[in-house]
C-alpha cells in the first residue's frame, strides 16, 4: 500500500515540510521508527513516527517528529548550511516539500522566552 510521509527539517529560523508517498508493506504504528533512504547524507537518522491518519478516502498519513529535536529544542540543525544540504538531498530521494521553506516560529531562544524578555 501507498503511504504518504511527512517529515520536518529545521534551523533556528527556518523550517521545511518534506512529503513522499512511499509503497509499505505494513503501517507504522506510533512509537516505531523509520529510516528513509538517502544517497547523499545517508540513513544515520531514525524518524519516530507520531501520527497515523486513515483518511475517508483510503489514504494514509504517517507524520514523523522533527528531525534530531533534541529535548524538544524546536529546530534540526545548528547550521543554515547542513539544513540546505539535508533540504537538496530529500529533494534529490523525490522528497516534495508543497509549502516551501518558512520560518521557524517554534524555536524559542534563550532571549525570547515566554515573558518575552
Amino acid at each position: 500500500m501507498d503511504i504518504q510521509f511527512s517529515i520536518w527539517l529545521a534551523t533556528k529560523t527556518r523550517w521545511a515540510h518534506l512529503t513522499k508517498t512511499i509503497p509499505m508493506a505494513v503501517v507504522p504504528r506510533v512509537g516505531e521508527f523509520m529510516k528513509f533512504d538517502n544517497a547523499e547524507v545517508g540513513d544515520y537518522f531514525a524518524w519516530k513516527v507520531t501520527q497515523v491518519t486513515y483518511l475517508e478516502s483510503g489514504a494514509i498519513e504517517v507524520w514523523t517528529e522533527l528531525l534530531d529535536n533534541v529535548e524538544e529544542r524546536g529546530y534540526s540543525f545548528e547550521n543554515e548550511e547542513e539544513f540546505d544540504e539535508y533540504l537538496k538531498s530529500y529533494a534529490a530521494e523525490g522528497w516534495l516539500s508543497p509549502h516551501g521553506v518558512g520560518q521557524n516560529n517554534l524555536y524559542k531562544s534563550a532571549h525570547h522566552g515566554p515573558s518575552g524578555a
